[in-house]
């Protein structure tokens, strides 16, 4: 087993941070690898890492929720997945539309990092279902913060765990400057104040 295709940190950066170099408990913390991920995906209504989304219900990378939208009747659309790393298909009714290059050509335009796409000469016209995109977005190289946040929510579950000899499920955790309650399902503070600046944005 491994972690999955789409954690935020591996296996060996977790037991380097747990300082354990045994491979008894691999298959444990691969594990918390990828759910630690999937509770800071859940919190960010993001997918962090990069992936392909498509509107073809014919091709494996098929997501509806992620690549078939609804039109604004505007000349900007603001895409579910950020950053945009590259727009393959744009359909607006069924209508293909290409890539402008340059600043008097029909087409669309990508801001990138805001995961915005902007249209010269057409409109995202209103409609259900009617804006169809095929696209890559997420990171790339997954951002320092955002690993050593999955490496911390991570530890700390392996921490709490019988096998980490913690009391799986505890509920409360006195701390220095007070008492805070949460159980291993919970994201630490410190993981959220990092997530803060990754939370999904409503649609434009």
């Amino acid at each position: 087993m491994a972690v999955g295709t789409y954690a935020l940190t591996s296996l060996a950066n977790l037991k380097t941070y747990l300082n354990i170099s045994g491979t008894t408990n691999n298959t444990f913390m691969e594990t918390l690898v990828d759910r630690a991920t999937a509770l800071m995906e859940e919190y960010t209504r993001r997918n962090l890492k990069a992936r392909d989304y498509s509107y073809d219900s014919d091709s494996e990378d098929y997501d509806k929720d992620n690549a078939v939208m609804d039109g604004n009747d505007r000349d900007v659309l603001i895409l579910p997945q950020r950053p945009v790393n590259s727009l393959t298909t744009l359909r607006v009714n069924e209508q293909a539309i290409d890539e402008s290059t340059g600043v008097y050509v029909c087409g669309w335009m990508i801001d990138k990092a805001r995961g915005m796409v902007r249209l010269r000469c057409y409109l995202f016209t209103k409609g259900m279902d009617n804006i169809e995109l095929a696209y890559n977005a997420g990171y790339s190289t997954v951002p320092d913060d955002l690993e050593q946040a999955c490496i911390e929510q991570a530890a700390w579950m392996y921490k709490q765990s019988p096998v980490g000899q913690g009391l799986l499920g505890v509920s409360s955790r006195s701390l220095q400057d007070g008492s805070i309650n949460y159980t291993t399902r919970d994201i630490l503070p410190q993981v959220k104040l990092v997530l803060q600046d990754y939370k999904q944005r409503f649609a434009y």
